[in-house]
């Protein structure tokens, strides 16, 4: 595959770590813009030229990967200008044409993961999710992918759209019960890990199953005695009683 010369915009998870694993499949990255590295970025890529000047912006990059925030997406495209360049974000939920006027070569490359600076990834199990504004753009791209991941797909912007608020109920909103579990337990003198083998399974069970076969709990089974006893023992706490009703009508609500 040709080696292409790659700058990041953006340093912070997806950017560290799409420098990583471009230059570990053999790609160039040129430059990184960002307003400050992390310790990580610094004792690992520390080699890669970088500014946090966008108008410091190597010119001569073939790709252009912008990795920052949806807020900063918005605010770094009126700053740049890269006719014929193949320039894409990285973002989930932003429209691929908002780089409509930075080049005719645009396009989306989302990682569709969880990431984090300081979580080693093996990228090829992360799907990659691509579009683009022209075929050669998408040709590129999808090479990209090719490189880094076994699971390429081709999707829209609604198509995205839709992944992002899935994902966003199947990790972050999942984690988010998994912390407020946490913080019940440690109230109460006890550890975490003793939920740990119970999330597993039920992460087991959605390789195989759809998730609404093997839903389980008090609300699936209509159980109101102890769906009473549980609101009791949350009385002191009327958002996580609010919180538990709500996930529990809804259970219902879908299981009729």
């Amino acid at each position: 595959m040709k080696k292409y010369r790659i700058v990041m915009l953006g340093a912070g998870n997806v950017g560290f770590q799409l420098a990583c694993h471009l230059r570990n499949n053999g790609q160039h990255i040129l430059q990184v813009f960002s307003r400050h590295l992390s310790a990580t970025w610094n004792s690992t890529l520390r080699d890669i030229p970088f500014t946090k000047k966008i108008s410091e912006i190597e010119q001569d990059g073939d790709i252009y990967l912008i990795a920052v925030k949806d807020d900063a997406i918005k605010e770094i495209i009126p700053k740049l200008f890269l006719p014929d360049k193949i320039v894409a974000h990285t973002s989930a939920s932003i429209p691929m044409d908002i780089l409509s006027s930075v080049t005719k070569n645009y396009g989306v490359f989302y990682p569709l993961q969880t990431i984090s600076k300081n979580i080693s990834l093996d990228f090829s199990a992360i799907p990659i999710c691509f579009d683009a504004a022209n075929k050669p753009t998408l040709e590129v791209l999808k090479k990209l992918a090719h490189l880094l991941s076994k699971t390429v797909v081709e999707i829209n912007d609604d198509k995205r759209l839709a992944i992002h608020v899935a994902a966003v109920f199947a990790n972050n909103f999942s984690n988010h019960l998994f912390s407020i579990a946490q913080e019940i337990l440690m109230k109460n003198n006890l550890s975490f890990d003793i939920l740990k083998p119970l999330i597993r399974e039920t992460i087991r069970k959605i390789e195989t199953h759809n998730p609404n076969e093997v839903q389980t709990g008090p609300a699936a089974r209509n159980d109101e005695d102890t769906i009473n006893r549980h609101l009791e023992f949350l009385n002191h706490d009327e958002q996580l009683m609010n919180l538990y009703r709500l996930m529990t009508t809804d259970i219902q609500t879908r299981n009729d």
